[in-house]
């Protein structure tokens, strides 16, 4: 019995191993006081293989209008550490940058519509591609690929997440401080209050060896306990 339990157990272990796990930031409610659909909660980052995944958790109800917009800027550290301001050629007219590492992607997402843009920064502009965004009465989520961002699993980048309107207003509630903000335009740096990431590599040969070795060992035990019978 002891032996079952013990292998159960070491089962566990490594199933759990062989799963990437999402990792939640949280954030200050109510550092936003204008909007509770623009009022960040948390932030849930997750990938597999091929796809970097981000769900926009919020104090309000996203689906309520059409101009909410919602960001992330990730700095991969590209260019000397001199990345691009969306107020630069291709950009979102907006002036918001990461100053510590550089912005090399921007996420913009406009779920009431169901996209998002990606806008790549070249070293002088930012060129554009487009995906998709949903949302649900709480939450705002979309996939970018890893191919797309330049990311490989194992590596880590810095970012930030903030929400926005499809007007003259930049940054709104940012997830990398607890700044109470309400409307307004003005420029906005992440600068040091970046946040970190690291891809997760899907299971390797070594998980799958030792999910294999453990289910030799119960196969084992089953015989093990018919010979006692």
């Amino acid at each position: 019995m002891k032996t079952t339990a013990c292998i159960a157990s070491l089962t566990l272990a490594v199933l759990l191993a062989a799963v990437a796990r999402a990792t939640t930031y949280n954030d200050a409610t109510g550092d936003f006081t204008g909007n509770s659909a623009l009022d960040i909660t948390s932030v849930t980052i997750n990938n597999d293989a091929t796809t970097l995944s981000f769900t926009i958790h919020l104090a309000g109800d996203p689906t309520t209008a059409n101009w909410y917009n919602y960001y992330v800027g990730i700095s991969r550290n590209l260019f000397g550490g001199v990345g691009g301001n969306l107020n630069g050629p291709g950009g979102w007219g907006k002036n918001i940058q990461m100053s510590v590492g550089g912005m090399n992607y921007f996420i913009g997402a406009y779920p009431f519509w169901g996209g998002y843009s990606l806008l790549t920064w070249n070293g002088s502009a930012w060129t554009t591609t487009t995906g998709s965004a949903s949302q649900t009465t709480s939450s705002v989520s979309f996939s970018v690929g890893l191919l797309s961002l330049g990311l490989s699993l194992g590596e880590t980048f810095r970012f930030d997440v903030w929400t926005s309107t499809s007007g003259a207003d930049t940054v709104l509630d940012a997830l990398s401080d607890t700044v109470t903000r309400t409307w307004n335009s003005a420029p906005f740096d992440t600068a040091n209050n970046f946040l970190t990431y690291t891809v997760v590599p899907e299971p390797g040969p070594a998980a799958l060896l030792g999910l294999s070795a453990v289910l030799q060992l119960l196969r084992r035990a089953r015989r093990s306990r018919r010979t006692q019978d």
